[in-house]
């Protein structure tokens, strides 16, 4: 299940304290950094810090949905233990999991940003994980929980290109004429008919 929709970072830090306020929601270091166990962070202030450090791989995980991430142990080559100074990383991995990925700008303009996660359909048809664990998911409840946030995120955007929503911070910069918005293919200021204002 994704949503495309257009975000600065502040306006990603805003839909990552959403699903921080999710009860029993538990956010994580999606990836390790060398040879180091993966974070699990307890309060807000530290996954702000997190972000703004340019974190990139924060993972989001209902703890009530269940499947418990489990670790997948990745060794580095030769090559890659000296570039980064370590033998390997884990990455934590739940078919429960929710992910926020920010892309970079294309062509001097603010690219789409999206929030995913699995469907019960999507999961066993396409996903590498065992029946046993896409079992453990409650994915009624998990649908619920993404549902909730995808309609935070079109309330609180006050115009989208298309379908997908332009989050306030992006707004905000595409009406000053700060930024311009990557249209796949083409670059969209504040005067495109295809920027529709609620």
């Amino acid at each position: 299940m994704t949503m495309t929709f257009f975000a600065t970072q502040s306006d990603i830090a805003q839909v990552w304290q959403w699903l921080f306020d999710v009860p029993e929601m538990k956010l994580f270091e999606g990836y390790s950094r060398p040879d180091k166990p993966n974070r699990w962070f307890e309060g807000w202030d530290v996954v702000s810090r997190y972000l703004d450090d340019g974190g990139w791989t924060l993972t989001a995980w209902p703890q009530g949905v269940g499947g418990q991430p489990r670790i997948d142990r990745i060794t580095f080559t030769p090559e890659m233990q000296r570039e980064l100074g370590g033998k390997g990383r884990t990455i934590l991995l739940s078919p429960a999991c929710i992910r926020v990925n920010r892309n970079n700008d294309q062509m001097g303009c603010l690219a789409d940003s999206s929030i995913t996660c699995w469907t019960e359909k999507g999961a066993r048809g396409q996903s590498i994980f065992p029946e046993e664990f896409l079992d453990e998911v409650d994915w009624v409840k998990l649908r619920s929980i993404i549902g909730k946030i995808q309609r935070q995120i079109t309330k609180a955007s006050p115009a989208k290109l298309r379908a997908c929503p332009i989050m306030p911070d992006a707004f905000e910069k595409l009406q000053a004429g700060e930024i311009r918005i990557w249209n796949w293919g083409t670059a969209c200021d504040f005067s495109s008919p295809l920027i529709m204002v609620r």
